[in-house]
């Protein structure tokens, strides 16, 4: 099982995301445990965010890159305004 490290950006969405939608921080907080048990099956991004990785929660996008034994998480932004 790998570690989980949270980027800034990250915990300040999470901290909004938890007030606004539980439904969808729940969903979140599951796959976050999916990713840290096994985050190299997800897809891999390519060009500029090459090492990145991301999987979608309904019309958002979660990114994160995993190192040795941690799992950084990036951000979570709409669709839209993810790439």
């Amino acid at each position: 099982m790998y570690e989980a490290v949270f980027s800034d950006e990250f915990k300040k969405q999470l901290r909004k995301l938890k007030k606004k939608d539980k439904a969808l921080y729940k969903r979140l907080e599951k796959k976050i445990r999916v990713i840290l048990v096994e985050p190299k099956h997800l897809k891999r991004l390519r060009n500029i965010l090459k090492g990145k990785q991301r999987v979608h929660l309904g019309p958002f996008v979660l990114k994160f890159e995993f190192k040795e034994n941690k799992v950084y998480f990036i951000t979570l932004k709409h669709h839209d305004d993810a790439y």
